[in-house]
């Protein structure tokens, strides 16, 4: 075997992931500071007021997602979905009577792009949960996993679900048209998502 260096394979960065990424970065910021993720957690109570507030915005997003038209992309209509983890750690921190309603979220995630756009917000907060889970646990004495599932992603994998999403919009052309529609669709989620979620505990 040669002892040259192999070179690395040029990571191919499809235009509808940059369209995202600079159409939605001051919604990003936004929406972390209207979440406050890890800092409004002090307590046992304050994660279960977070999680339901979380999962009713999940729950609907993933809903929708999942009844999107997705011809012609090679990604499941369920890719990276995680309502059942927040479900789970709920139940776990002994929270009941959490019933996430069976309302659609009001994004349009219609067609293709539109879904693309939703399924980019979602798939991209595995990546700040997994920074936010360890500070929880330590800050409340809970055990890895323990009440975090949603924030670490727990079973599932995000880094391949983000690569295989990454690809699949590099695998295919995007007119301007689509993108600005993805675009769209992305902002409505970030806001979905901040104002569903960002309900802060009380006391």
């Amino acid at each position: 075997m040669s002892d040259q260096v192999r070179p690395r394979r040029a990571v191919v960065v499809s235009p509808m992931l940059t369209a995202l990424r600079e159409g939605t970065r001051d919604h990003h910021v936004v929406v972390e500071r209207r979440l406050a993720l890890p800092d409004r957690i002090r307590g046992r109570a304050d994660l279960g007021v977070t999680l339901a507030a979380l999962l009713a915005a999940w729950a609907p997003l993933e809903r929708d997602l999942a009844a999107a038209d997705w011809t012609g992309l090679p990604v499941g209509a369920r890719l990276g979905e995680a309502a059942a983890l927040l479900r789970a750690d709920l139940t776990a921190l002994g929270v009941v009577g959490v019933v996430a309603s069976d309302r659609t979220s009001g994004v349009r995630l219609d067609t293709t792009p539109r879904a693309v756009g939703g399924r980019y917000v979602l798939l991209g907060s595995a990546l700040g949960g997994s920074v936010i889970a360890p500070v929880v646990e330590r800050r409340l004495g809970l055990a890895e996993g323990e009440g975090t599932r949603f924030f670490r992603r727990s079973g599932r994998a995000p880094g391949a679900d983000w690569r295989d999403f990454r690809q699949a919009l590099a695998g295919r052309g995007w007119s301007s048209a689509e993108r600005h529609d993805a675009v769209e669709a992305a902002r409505q989620t970030f806001e979905f998502v901040g104002r569903t979620a960002a309900v802060r505990p009380s006391g």
